[in-house]
């Protein structure tokens, strides 16, 4: 299912590689140090690229102090229609933590942030990954003009982890770590997993400073 916000992001992505790609390579690299490398042949490929295209064209922000989103906005609001000009100031004030699934149902899902706290309702348009109730997730937040929904990569954490990922974030969240490091630490994390798949989970979920993987 395409997104309302798709064609916002499209006239992101095509505004942010008009003078080249050399800042898309700088910003891959510094996606990777963040949350583990990715490449093409991988199963996880799609998924990983889609998140960092958002990360880079939402959260990132660049010499000018800015983000892509922002800029464009600078820049070209004035020509934007009004639909198109909401998605964009939607785009700025996207939510993207770890959540817990308190309940499920058709196309909606009820989301705990175990990170900053909260409680969301949103369309769920994604691959069902085969979810079930309190599940942990990784996922972006978007509005559009139906609400709230599930952006376009998800990074869903075994239920082995959970109480690890528990510890891990409460200890984060004493120690006042962002949201966005315990996020990017959670999905290097699972990346980790993913790649060396016979590693015990206790081995790779381990907070940032215990890490040794």
């Amino acid at each position: 299912m395409v997104l309302d916000c798709e064609s916002a992001l499209q006239r992101l992505e095509d505004y942010a590689t008009r003078r080249g790609l050399a800042e898309l390579r700088i910003a891959r690299d510094e996606f990777h140090a963040l949350t583990g490398e990715f490449s093409e042949g991988e199963s996880w490929f799609e998924t990983r690229m889609t998140m960092f295209l958002d990360w880079f064209l939402l959260d990132r922000v660049d010499s000018s102090g800015a983000t892509i989103n922002e800029r464009y906005l600078a820049a070209h609001s004035a020509q934007l229609r009004r639909e198109e000009l909401a998605q964009h100031r939607w785009l700025n004030v996207t939510l993207r933590s770890a959540f817990r699934i308190a309940k499920l149902g058709g196309n909606r899902l009820l989301l705990r942030d175990i990170i900053g706290g909260g409680l969301w309702s949103a369309r769920w348009t994604l691959p069902t990954l085969g979810l079930l109730k309190n599940d942990i997730i990784d996922l972006r937040l978007v509005r559009d003009t139906q609400g709230i929904v599930a952006g376009r990569g998800a990074v869903l954490h075994p239920r082995e982890a959970h109480e690890a990922i528990e510890k891990i974030v409460s200890r984060a969240a004493m120690a006042r770590m962002p949201r966005q490091k315990i996020t990017d630490h959670l999905d290097k994390m699972k990346l980790k997993l993913d790649r060396y798949a016979n590693v015990k989970i206790r081995h790779v979920y381990q907070y940032p400073d215990d890490a040794f993987m």
